[in-house]
């Protein structure tokens, strides 16, 4: 259970530094903390972890930060074998060690992006080729999916609340497309960049992602293709298109995303990654607009 608010002896002894300093941090600003109605500090988990993450700042206790799996992670995984390590673990359905190695990595700064692109899609490749080996290898893949989307959804709740002025994203992935890891990787990322997202996940009409655009007047709209049993999408693309103003970005990715996005132009933005997805956040003015949408 993730606490949800810190006193600065308790961010101490997770950092192994002294209490008098967490508190000089919090009063200059360097570490956001609030204060109660008796005038003490007190520091949200994912404000400690944002200050750990642009510090470097040690972390020898993370059990007080509700964190129990990153002790001796690093030990059990290796070094630069994070790959290798996931993918031995999420095959054997090791639940805590995936946790344990994703939330020290995202602790010792890393994007959640580079995360994501990185070992967790190569052990997931590796993983989706034991369908090839027949049932034991399907229940493997299923298995490690399950363990994987619940890792990152605990990652989640390390990652800052948007304000209430931040903009909004919506996204998830056409109709028959039941995957839910791409659709959940995008939203992480976007929420780590400062977005309110509202992921309508897996077999999802056009007609119900226009909706959401209508209602949450979104900065931004993602579509995630990753079955391809889909065919063509044309139809997708074009009801879409017709339905969501042109004020809205829309992005879309996946490895099964086809050429049918292509035929509308600028309204869509293919990226491959989601560093690419990333980057290109970074050069999109995401300022709310005028009566922007609702978080």
């Amino acid at each position: 259970m993730h606490p949800t608010l810190l006193s600065p002896r308790e961010l101490a002894d997770v950092m192994g530094v002294s209490e008098s300093s967490v508190k000089r941090w919090a009063d200059d600003g360097s570490l956001r903390a609030r204060r109660t109605a008796g005038g003490h500090r007190r520091i949200a988990v994912p404000d400690a972890v944002r200050f750990i993450r642009e510090t470097g700042a040690a972390v020898v206790r993370p059990h007080v930060l509700g964190l129990p799996e990153v002790a001796g992670i690093a030990e059990k995984a290796g070094p630069g074998n994070d790959e290798e390590a996931l993918f031995e673990w999420l095959r054997d359905g090791d639940a805590r060690d995936v946790r344990g190695l994703l939330q020290a990595r995202y602790l010792e700064g890393a994007a959640l992006s580079a995360l994501i692109d990185g070992p967790v899609r190569g052990a997931m490749q590796r993983l989706g080729e034991l369908w090839l080996q027949g049932e034991a290898g399907i229940f493997e893949e299923h298995r490690a999916t399950d363990v994987l989307l619940a890792a990152l959804r605990r990652l989640a709740a390390l990652l800052p609340e948007p304000g209430a002025g931040a903009p909004v994203a919506v996204g998830g992935a056409p109709e028959d497309d039941p995957h839910l890891l791409a659709n959940l990787g995008v939203a992480l990322v976007l929420t780590e960049a400062g977005f309110h997202t509202a992921n309508l996940g897996p077999d999802t009409p056009a007609a119900s992602l226009v909706a959401a655009v209508r209602d949450l007047a979104p900065r931004l709209l993602w579509v995630s293709v990753t079955s391809h049993l889909l065919g063509s999408l044309a139809a997708f693309w074009r009801e879409l298109l017709a339905g969501v103003p042109e004020e809205t970005q829309i992005v879309a990715g996946g490895r099964c995303l086809g050429d049918d996005h292509r035929a509308h132009g600028h309204r869509v933005v293919a990226l491959d990654t989601l560093g690419e997805l990333e980057a290109f956040l970074r050069g999109l003015d995401a300022a709310p607009r005028r009566g922007g949408g609702r978080s």
